[in-house]
């Protein structure tokens, strides 16, 4: 079952409003509010991305030093790292709200691009005899090459980079294998980045749909000075990742209300370590399939934000793994981006330059990564115009690790001020 975890403004501040509007102080008299709003994927992500725990207390410390209105987070994967965000932040977020999600927590909308539901996993993914030797080879190589406790099973991946530099050809019969060798890479691929080796063993040899990263946990949030209600998770259909649209409604200080729907899409892996393995990707593998699952999603964050919010203006924040091409940026995800701004309004500003978010000079990036701008802000029921400045944010090197000084994340933020009357 989903927890909701929302914070309410402490009762001094809320019996300081009350006497403000009892008094008819502190209303503006209609005035559109200039709402500030970010969206940023933190990349706390185990060793998916470089220097997690170097950067995180600098993350919190970012934040908390924030003057932005509300704040969608992605890839904050693990309950402590939520639980350490909002303690951090209290002081300028009193409002938070993220999901609890596990292997067994069921989509809300499971159709795929024919309207059929998918079978459900009824065995653990590693189980068969052939596949749980090959699994295993695969686990002894990363515990023999990429061990953050070299000799011992309790020691974890040291990093995705070191797994498929030294064991990528180990990991090649179930890369090559049928849909089960697929089910048990999967696991073995997601599992990865935060379970220590014995852990591993067990998960992707005894647990039924353990083919999710981080046990199925959901890695959106969203910060808010602002009071926020009616906080609820639509989860979408994901491959590897668990993928769900987290919606609150903010009341901003003017007596106005906004939608807030922060989510995350698939991306789109173009490598052989990264093959298609859902059920998802009408029918097509490798990159297509990936692609194929984002648009499906798209498609349903429409729909789900049409439902939610219908004619209350709203703000669509996220990672969308898509962007278009133009001034040094590659394209990716275009027909996602077809539907996204087919269906709601770009939030930049009309003097805003189209710049990279996931860049190539990124000590944290992937290596070989093209210059794309992924991360965006859009709006519904309210105008292009209303937009009122747009940047890219947390872009510098403020972090030391490793003898060298790297940006907060592996992505930069976006922020935009938006007027919401």
């Amino acid at each position: 079952m989903n927890v909701t975890r929302v914070r309410r403004e402490h009762l001094a501040g809320l019996l300081a409003t009350v006497l403000l509007f009892g008094l008819g102080c502190g209303d503006d008299g209609g005035e559109p509010y200039e709402m500030q709003v970010d969206t940023f994927n933190v990349a706390l992500a185990g060793a998916f991305i470089p220097y997690e725990a170097e950067r995180r207390q600098p993350i919190i410390d970012a934040l908390a030093a924030s003057d932005s209105d509300v704040v969608c987070l992605q890839e904050v994967w693990r309950q402590e790292d939520k639980d350490l965000i909002e303690a951090g932040v209290a002081g300028t977020f009193p409002h938070a709200v993220s999901f609890t999600h596990g292997l067994d927590t069921p989509v809300d909308d499971p159709t795929d691009q024919e309207g059929m539901v998918p079978p459900t996993p009824t065995a653990p993914p590693c189980a068969d005899a052939t596949l749980a030797s090959q699994f295993e080879a695969a686990v002894a190589c990363l515990e023999e090459n990429c061990n953050s406790e070299p000799g011992s099973d309790a020691g974890q991946t040291t990093s995705s980079a070191c797994a498929q530099s030294e064991c990528l050809d180990v990991v090649t019969p179930l890369i090559l294998g049928d849909d089960a060798a697929l089910a048990c890479y999967s696991c073995l691929t997601t599992s990865l980045p935060t379970e220590p080796f014995a852990d591993m063993r067990d998960l992707c040899t005894n647990e039924v749909g353990a083919e999710l990263a981080f046990r199925g946990q959901s890695g959106v949030m969203i910060l808010s000075r602002h009071p926020l209600r009616d906080a609820e998770a639509f989860v979408m259909p994901g491959t590897w990742n668990r993928r769900i649209v987290a919606s609150a409604t903010a009341e901003l200080p003017n007596g106005s209300e906004v939608d807030v729907h922060c989510n995350h899409l698939t991306p789109i892996f173009d490598s052989i370590a990264f093959p298609y393995t859902g059920d998802y990707g009408d029918e097509m593998d490798g990159p297509d399939g990936w692609a194929a699952e984002q648009l499906l999603q798209a498609g349903k964050l429409v729909d789900w934000v049409g439902e939610r919010s219908a004619t209350r203006p709203a703000v669509i924040l996220g990672d969308m793994n898509a962007g278009r091409a133009g001034d040094g940026l590659t394209a990716e995800g275009v027909a996602t981006m077809d539907v996204l701004e087919g269906a709601f309004t770009l939030a930049v500003a009309s003097d805003f330059t189209p710049s990279c978010t996931f860049c190539p000079d990124n000590p944290n990036a992937s290596e070989g990564s093209p210059a794309v701008w992924i991360d965006h802000i859009f709006v519904a029921n309210v105008e292009a115009e209303d937009v009122l400045s747009t940047e890219v944010v947390y872009d510098e090197s403020t972090v030391s690790a490793d003898g060298m000084m790297v940006p907060l994340s592996d992505h930069f933020a976006l922020r935009s001020v938006i007027a919401i009357d």
